[in-house]
């Protein structure tokens, strides 16, 4: 094989890999490191072998070329599928109201499991226990409210752990 089929080879070996790289792999990094040193090895071939002449062209057109595969690769379809495009202009904090339900008493609407739906105050309100399975229709009270978090649990478990620390029998 000649000096200059060998650059061009390795050229376009080189570009095959940067464009796995940022297609299919990506993060990967192995695959383009060794695209980028198929060219850098394809300039260094050029330059070595068929002079500097030749090897300005390699550089150039390895430079050139690693260009338009950067321009061109955003442009995809593939790649578009990938990028979030849009930005989020506000977002919702925590509501203010839920906070208001501490130590509320209601009715579970749902089986907790420990997620659940809960009616406080004519509300359905989205809440969670602390691991414990509730059946629908037991009555429950929040007990803390993390941001968006509602933590519920049943009346009858804070009895009988009131009464525990008291104490006293359940």
């Amino acid at each position: 094989m000649t000096p200059a089929l060998l650059v061009v080879a390795l050229l376009v070996v080189g570009l095959a890999l940067l464009a796995i790289e940022v297609l299919v792999l990506p993060g990967v990094g192995l695959v383009g490191v060794l695209g980028g040193a198929a060219v850098l090895g394809a300039v260094a071939l050029a330059w070595a072998a068929l002079g500097t002449g030749y090897g300005l062209l390699a550089l150039g057109a390895g430079v050139c070329a690693t260009g338009l595969l950067f321009w061109a690769v955003p442009r995809t379809r593939a790649v578009r599928k990938m990028v979030l495009l849009e930005t989020q202009r506000s977002g919702r904090g925590p509501d203010a109201r839920l906070a208001a339900l501490i130590g509320k008493e209601g009715r579970a609407l749902t089986p907790l499991r420990p997620a659940g739906t809960v009616e406080i105050e004519d509300r359905a309100v989205d809440v969670v226990t602390d691991g414990l399975y509730v059946e629908a229709g037991t009555p429950v009270r929040v007990a803390s409210v993390e941001g968006n978090r509602v933590v519920v649990e049943p009346q009858e478990h804070q009895g009988a752990r009131g009464a525990a620390l008291h104490g006293q029998d359940g």
